[in-house]
């Protein structure tokens, strides 16, 4: 019983003390550019933000992020022949967290967004109908100035695809905090947050270039699962080599 009692023991302290897979303080700099605003705007849906990102990966688990983009309307009533049309850059900064703790390539990243936005609106009604005398007559309100501020907690995955590109995604709430707009009416869509109201949901595919130490972070693993074939062909290559070397001087101890 002493016996059994001393080897788990000792079982327990060799896992304890086992090295703890560690990545380097700079793992490294991304710079991303979202699919899904680009896709959007492909196929004429009524709204698009296209951004792109900037980001720097400090231990493989804090990701301080800068996004940037253009956000896009043109929007047709449909019961009525009105138009809603905005065009504006947007600001978004924050910080994404990796909860796997795994170094293995995979990320999965839970985040905090803070985005700004200034932007003019235009609102045009072919066919307004005067209140007072009751004739139809155009409309049109040109510059409209917007001013809007939001969070946004985002939930996401990531995976390296080969070397230094990654793909991932991720689905984000967003709440306004403070809002600005003319007291003629206000903005169908906010450039960067989406269709205007007080929370609503939203979500991007990232295509990222990783550059730095974590893309050659040591049991990486990409989708397809190369880089480990890679490793395991050249440590057998190395020990057929130590093999080969090591028979002759084998040979000549022996005396043959």
């Amino acid at each position: 019983m002493l016996i059994s009692l001393a080897s788990v023991a000792w079982g327990q302290s060799r896992k304890k003390d086992a090295p703890k897979e560690k990545a380097p303080l700079l793992s490294g700099v991304g710079v991303g550019v979202d699919l899904c605003g680009l896709a959007m705007k492909g196929v004429g849906a009524r709204f698009a933000n296209m951004e792109i990102c900037g980001r720097v990966g400090l231990k493989e688990k804090f990701f301080p992020i800068f996004e940037i983009g253009i956000g896009d309307c043109t929007r047709y009533g449909g019961e009525t022949t009105n138009i809603f049309s905005t065009r504006a850059p947007y600001w978004r900064v924050g910080m994404d967290y990796n909860v796997n703790k795994k170094v293995n390539g995979n990320r999965f990243l839970v985040g905090v967004r803070y985005g700004f936005t200034t932007f003019n609106y235009d609102f045009y009604s072919p066919d307004f109908v005067d209140p007072v005398y009751g004739t139809e007559m155009p409309l049109t309100l040109e510059g409209q100035k917007g001013n809007y501020q939001w969070l946004e907690l985002c939930v996401g995955f990531e995976t390296r695809l080969w070397n230094i590109v990654r793909l991932g995604y991720n689905i984000r709430y967003k709440t306004q905090t403070t809002q600005s707009c003319s007291a003629l009416g206000t903005p169908y869509f906010v450039p960067g947050f989406g269709k205007n109201d007080s929370n609503t949901f939203g979500g991007s595919v990232y295509l990222t270039f990783d550059v730095g130490k974590s893309a050659g972070l040591k049991g990486g693993k990409t989708l397809f699962g190369k880089h480990k074939k890679k490793k395991e062909e050249t440590e057998s290559k190395e020990k057929k080599m130590s093999s080969t070397e090591d028979a002759p001087r084998a040979a000549k101890r022996r005396g043959n």
